[in-house]
């Protein structure tokens, strides 16, 4: 691809849109209907949607969603509508507020495709509330429907904008899309390649294991056992976080770049709340898919570290599949998401013995889930059924999640609870915010946990969250040395 000629770039199928009779009847009705938002879809050359962002500074707000395997990415830049809300009837409220915004929407798509037209990026807290003084800024649930939005497919590319019409001509608004799509067009010249003299990587790692913490955490997990052993739940999740800070202020679109790199199996997200604040992961963890019907979740807890050699790795993956600890903390996730689902769902499917999901640095018991969702069910509405799994929560849930914060003494925030888009046709995608941090200036604080079952072993349990704290850590070691 020629980056020094914007004009070779143009797409034939982005002409032919512009040109088509249904986006001149579309721009026609523009001032019959009384909608305040339009939404308009076109294909458009191919640039990696990280890239776009990169190149669009000044935005305040900024939204990243990826997954590499499975061939998909999203970037989206600004705000021009915002949902929102807290306390215990969040979820609903964000289902009502969905319901009302579809009257304020005109859409035209130039190309049917599940991924065409307007998207809202977002997610909740793990909480009903949020209490911390960065975390506020995120809210307890909160999408936003962003000025523009370039979405991935495969080799398919979109661009979606959200425009104003604040009452002008057809005309003017029609300038207005040339103008922005135009901006799009010559970002491919703007890109830029600039080398870095590799820097020695200091050892951030020993950060993570003082010897305060490790104690603090071994009393953590023997007050949570002893709740076990008094039959007050069956299994809690307990997370902690550890601080790190940079010589600069911490750059998120090259952390999540550094994410997909290493971790292409995971789903990369990052939700940039203002130039200083940010929150971003890579999680292995998909909540909720939901489309035409079809929902798919998955189960995903006990863990192990990944070999040095192959036969060491499948002696770990064995050892994975017959630990009595781990699958019982891996049915209780299982169990509960099949007793969840029932009351939605004509057929829930998953196979009877987990598998093994094998990551980056770690591996899995993992039980992928299908069901058919009965009609008019909302995608929020299995969300809030699922939030929070007991890979993240406990079991069961509405006797172990109390205790959380009670033994954590951490605010979790949005860690550990869903995160992803949604469009107005009811299908969306959502992630539980695992492998994950919440950047704020040069400082970051990462989120690791692990479910505490009757036969637990402290030591273990601490290893495992060194383990989990290892995606971002390495992320920001290798952004840090840069820095030196």
């Amino acid at each position: 691809m020629d980056f020094d000629n914007s004009e070779s770039i143009i797409p034939t199928t982005f002409i032919e849109s512009l040109e088509s009779p249904a986006f001149t009847d579309f721009l026609r009705s523009v001032n019959q209907k009384e909608a305040p938002l339009l939404s308009i879809t076109l294909p458009i050359a191919g640039i990696d949607p990280l890239a776009a962002l990169e190149l669009n500074p000044d935005y305040d707000e900024k939204f990243y969603w990826a997954h590499p395997v499975n061939s998909i990415s999203i970037s989206a830049a600004g705000k021009v509508r915002e949902l929102k809300a807290t306390g215990k009837n969040r979820f609903d409220e964000i289902t009502e507020q969905t319901v009302q915004i579809k009257d304020e929407i005109q859409a035209y798509t130039a190309i049917q495709h599940s991924m065409a037209g307007p998207l809202f990026l977002g997610g909740y807290s793990f909480n009903d509330h949020n209490i911390g003084q960065v975390w506020k800024k995120f809210g307890a649930a909160r999408f936003v429907l962003p000025e523009w939005m370039l979405v991935e497919i495969g080799n398919l590319h979109l661009l979606t904008l959200a425009i104003e019409k604040d009452n002008r001509p057809a005309d003017d608004i029609y300038q207005e899309i040339i103008s922005k799509i135009t901006d799009f067009i010559n970002l491919a010249g703007r890109l830029q390649h600039s080398e870095q003299e590799e820097k020695t990587q200091s050892n951030i790692l020993c950060t993570l294991q003082e010897p305060e913490d490790r104690k603090r955490w071994f009393s953590k997990v023997e007050k949570a056992k002893h709740l076990i052993q008094q039959k007050k739940f069956e299994k809690i999740v307990l997370a902690r976080s550890v601080s790190f800070q940079s010589k600069r202020t911490l750059v998120p679109t090259v952390l999540a770049h550094k994410l997909r790199q290493k971790y292409p199996a995971c789903y990369n997200f990052l939700i940039q709340r203002d130039p200083e604040t940010s929150f971003i992961g890579a999680s292995p963890e998909r909540l909720a898919s939901f489309n035409n019907g079809v929902f798919l979740t998955e189960g995903l807890a006990g863990s192990i570290s990944r070999g040095k050699s192959a036969m060491e790795d499948a002696s770990l993956a064995h050892t994975l599949l017959n630990s009595s600890k781990d699958r019982e903390e891996h049915r209780f996730v299982v169990q509960a998401i099949d007793d969840n689902l029932k009351p939605f769902s004509d057929k829930v499917d998953h196979p009877k013995q987990p598998q093994i999901k094998k990551l980056q640095n770690v591996q899995h018991l993992f039980t992928p889930i299908r069901a058919s969702i009965k009609e008019g069910v909302e995608i929020h509405e299995l969300v809030q059924q699922l939030h929070p799994t007991p890979a993240v929560g406990g079991y069961p849930r509405v006797d172990s999640v109390p205790y959380i914060q009670q033994i954590e003494q951490i605010d979790r925030g949005w860690y550990s609870a869903p995160v992803g888009w949604f469009n107005l046709k009811g299908s969306g995608e959502f992630a539980v915010a695992i492998r994950s941090a919440l950047l704020n200036n040069n400082k970051a604080e990462l989120f690791a946990g692990c479910g505490i079952v009757s036969d637990s072993d402290p030591e273990k349990e601490w290893k495992e969250t060194l383990l989990k704290f290892v995606p971002l850590m390495d992320a920001l070691n290798q952004l840090d040395k840069n820095y030196e």
